[in-house]
């Protein structure tokens, strides 16, 4: 049940209504509810996998629950945390990652080992990661034993089910069994309802729109087609500005979604076209899951505590994994490889400015901060390519148009799609995000570290008549470009 869809949308009118009758009551009804409510989202696609939901769900709130007992009682549970780390593990191994292993094995020893075609169950890699991030802090002693229904909910509460954001027990947990007073129950529904139509907007508006001429020009690159440059450039392009309006509309959908029940999530995209090296970027860029990665992989490697080459092994290391936990193919390890290069370069290259005490001119700053945001976007724009690539073949055959070495046209670089691109470059560079435009009304959990956010002045939402009315008319408009409806990227990983 996709949020960009009619289901969906009549979906979330039946249950919010049904969640503000309930809310009156207690609140364990209310929790209840949200339950059976996620239950049923996640049921929609394919009932079997609910089972595999509620199984994991289970296997990992009785391991939790033995952990907490064993560290209170002054015991390790390193033994069960390793227990719950090979079964969470191994489960993504068996659903997303054994036709890759297999088929690897039989091209590099020449096996014949049997290529399992598994049906990649929704949202495996996500609950997976909070549920093992539950487990590590249980056995860090920072985890207390929540009941099962505050659990179950934490796994599966819908806004945050499918493709995040990565929540933690302790940010989730609490806001369930908050109450809300009358007012702030109507600031949330005219929150939910705003973020959620940006998001339906850039999705069905703009990604949307952007997909077939990006699908187009890749799925040539895939057939053996040698790219030429325009093609390559504009298919680059407009799959870098797909990635990022897709993305940033499930988020907008996914807190919007929440927000109607009074409960925030985190803070998960913050324009990461606009940062200024490769380190910014992922401060900016799905922020729940790098913040995973950091905390839960990066420090358990020993972060920068051990020198700096071991820093920058554990960087890379990191990487490559991240890259690999977004799907079965080695073209996203070698995506993640890339951004651990282009953080181990952004380190070394700080490292020996401290040294050097070197700094940019202060009648340079702008230039240089406006050439930074351009070379940031190029790297990671060009990284997207081997992202969105199925292959190695096909990545290189965009790299080969990318400087010339093609001769295709398949589409054409008219003053519209030039226009088209211009106006993207302004929307991620210039125009205020929507946590920007509604952070007075805090829309998401505030992150770890300063959001940066910058005043949207004028462009600031407030709930007021006039900006019902506007974002009325651009829900209504979205919602009428529904017909060619495309999954979200990141509901595959």
């Amino acid at each position: 049940m996709p949020f960009n869809s009619y289901p969906y949308i009549a979906f979330i009118v039946v249950v919010v209504i049904g969640f503000r009758l309930i809310e009156i009551g207690r609140g364990r009804g209310r929790r209840l509810f949200l339950l059976a409510a996620s239950y049923v989202f996640y049921a929609w696609w394919r009932a079997d996998f609910l089972l595999l939901l509620i199984g994991s769900t289970a296997v990992n709130y009785g391991l939790g629950g033995a952990i907490v007992r064993r560290v209170a009682a002054g015991r390790s549970g390193r033994g069960l945390v390793t227990a719950g780390l090979i079964f969470n593990l191994g489960l993504i191994g068996i659903f997303k990652y054994a036709g890759l292993f297999a088929g690897t094995a039989d091209d590099l020893f020449g096996l014949t080992l049997p290529i399992p075609h598994l049906f990649l169950p929704l949202a495996i890699s996500f609950f997976t990661f909070e549920q093992i991030s539950y487990l590590v802090d249980a056995g860090a002693g920072k985890a207390p034993r929540y009941s099962l229904l505050d659990y179950a909910l934490f796994v599966g509460y819908f806004p945050h089910l499918i493709a995040g954001p990565i929540v933690r027990h302790n940010d989730l947990i609490p806001q369930f069994r908050r109450g809300r007073a009358p007012w702030e129950r109507g600031e949330d529904i005219s929150l939910g309802i705003t973020l959620f139509s940006m998001g339906l907007a850039k999705k069905a508006l703009i990604a949307d729109n952007l997909a077939p001429y990006a699908d187009r020009i890749f799925s040539a690159a895939q057939q053996g087609t040698h790219l030429g440059l325009g093609d390559a450039w504009l298919g680059t392009l407009f799959f870098g500005f797909q990635i990022y309006f897709d993305f940033s509309a499930y988020t907008d959908m996914a807190l919007g979604s929440s927000c109607l029940f009074g409960i925030r999530l985190p803070f998960n995209f913050n324009s990461p076209y606009k940062a200024v090296s490769a380190i910014e970027f992922w401060r900016r860029w799905h922020i729940s899951l790098s913040t995973f990665l950091r905390d839960y992989l990066y420090f358990s490697l020993g972060g920068n505590r051990l020198g700096k080459t071991r820093r920058y092994l554990n960087l890379m290391a990191t990487m490559l994994l991240g890259g690999l936990w977004h799907g079965a193919n080695w073209t996203f390890m070698i995506w993640g490889g890339l951004h651990g290069f282009y953080l181990v370069v952004n380190h070394a290259y700080r490292d020996w400015a401290a040294r050097a005490g070197w700094k940019t001119p202060a009648r340079y700053a702008r230039a240089a901060h406006a050439g930074s945001v351009l070379l940031t976007f190029m790297a990671v724009t060009l990284a997207w390519v081997v992202f969105r690539a199925r292959d190695l073949v096909a990545a290189a055959s965009v790299f080969g148009g990318l400087v010339g070495q093609g001769r295709s046209h398949i589409v054409t670089v008219s003053p519209l799609a030039l226009a088209a691109l211009a106006a993207l470059f302004a929307l991620v560079w210039f125009a205020p995000n929507s946590m920007e435009m509604t952070w007075k009304y805090r829309p998401a959990l505030p992150p770890g570290t300063d959001t940066g956010l910058g005043d949207p002045g004028r462009l600031a939402w407030r709930p007021t008549p006039a900006q019902a009315v506007a974002y009325g008319v651009l829900s209504i408009a979205a919602v009428l470009a529904l017909s060619n409806l495309s999954p979200f990227i990141y509901f595959q990983f």
